[in-house]
């Protein structure tokens, strides 16, 4: 397995340098494997501390846990999700303090429609980008609670959480306000650039920054770098793709993506990542082993990222749980010696 460094305008003795250094030293011995919004809610439970659909299956904690910010934009006290956002940063400084890696995502609501991420009408990206507009005034007002939720990220002796931001992901697909149908590659690209400008100026130096497109059965080293923003802005390369047709089609087109995003990743010097994937309700027994690991495990990346197990919404779950009949076989993936968890990772 081939290790990359990095280019990082940050200085080097930032939170975030040392998560980028641990990543790298991480790759060398295997695939993190990691569950969104693990421990707020499984199948059968929700909001209960201490649990997780992942550790009650093979006993241990994700490596990677995966957070969202939406409505957080709205000054909500929860996010779309309905996880509040005072839990999400206890929980954000557990799988911290306990050796783990933390990812943030943002679905932020349509500034022009006032609708929800997947509304993708009114072409807001553009009006962003011009001065005195609405959605100029009021993206500033979301960007600066962003920061200030990234800010408040500490330990319990007032040290920064380094995190891994993933801002404005599946631009390729045209299902968000931010997508292919409804920006200019360009336009993105500025998007994408002042949203961590802004951050930056406001003096977080804890987060590396992720893109991620969505996967393409036909994928080329042009169509993956379209819309993006620049080396100075980016840390993490990778792709937004599920399995939830057949196993074959997934590996086939998991494969054909890795290989784009890894040949790109190692000339830009970036770490290669699965941002988003899983199977729908995970109907095959065997799907973890003989789908996801089949797919992945011969590429050097850092992590895949199973999506979650949504408490309200009974046929939307990705990541394993005891009731379901893939239980068996993630252990298995568990007992995988390049398969990583979190005490693999400690």
């Amino acid at each position: 397995m081939m290790a990359v460094c990095l280019a990082m305008p940050a200085d080097a003795s930032t939170p975030a340098s040392a998560l980028r250094k641990r990543l790298l030293k991480l790759e060398k011995r295997g695939i993190m494997i990691g569950h969104q919004d693990d421990p707020f809610y499984g199948t059968t439970w929700k909001w209960d501390r201490g649990r997780s659909d992942v550790k009650e299956v093979c006993g241990d904690w994700p490596a990677v846990m995966g957070f969202e910010l939406g409505n957080l934009e709205l000054d909500s006290a929860r996010n779309l999700d309905g996880v509040p956002f005072d839990r999400m940063r206890e929980e954000i400084r557990n799988q911290y303090e306990r050796g783990g890696i933390c990812t943030i995502s943002w679905h932020p609501t349509n500034p022009t429609t006032g609708k929800n991420a997947w509304d993708p009408s009114g072409r807001p990206v553009g009006k962003i980008l011009r001065p005195m507009t609405a959605e100029n005034e009021i993206f500033d007002l979301w960007l600066n609670r962003v920061a200030k939720f990234l800010l408040s990220l500490k330990t319990g002796d007032g040290k920064p959480i380094p995190v891994i931001f993933r801002p404005w992901h599946e631009m390729s697909g045209g299902w968000f306000w931010w997508g292919k149908d409804s920006c200019a590659p360009e336009e993105y690209q500025k998007l994408y650039r002042r949203t961590i400008d802004f951050l930056r100026q406001r003096g977080i130096e804890q987060c590396l920054y992720a893109y991620s497109p969505g996967g393409d059965p036909n994928e080329t080293a042009d169509n993956f770098m379209k819309f993006y923003p620049g080396d100075n802005y980016v840390d993490l390369m990778g792709c937004d793709l599920y399995g939830n047709e057949s196993k074959d089609k997934y590996i086939k087109e998991m494969r054909h993506e890795l290989e784009v995003v890894c040949k790109v990743a190692k000339k830009h010097k970036k770490i290669a990542i699965v941002a988003e994937t899983g199977s729908r309700n995970t109907p095959d027994p065997t799907w973890f082993t003989t789908g996801l690991w089949a797919a992945v495990k011969d590429f050097p990346i850092s992590y895949v990222l199973l999506w979650r197990n949504a408490w309200d919404q009974p046929t939307e779950n990705f990541g394993p749980a005891p009731e379901k009949p893939c239980a068996d076989d993630f252990r298995v993936l568990y007992k995988e010696p390049r398969s990583l968890f979190l005490k693999d990772i400690k």
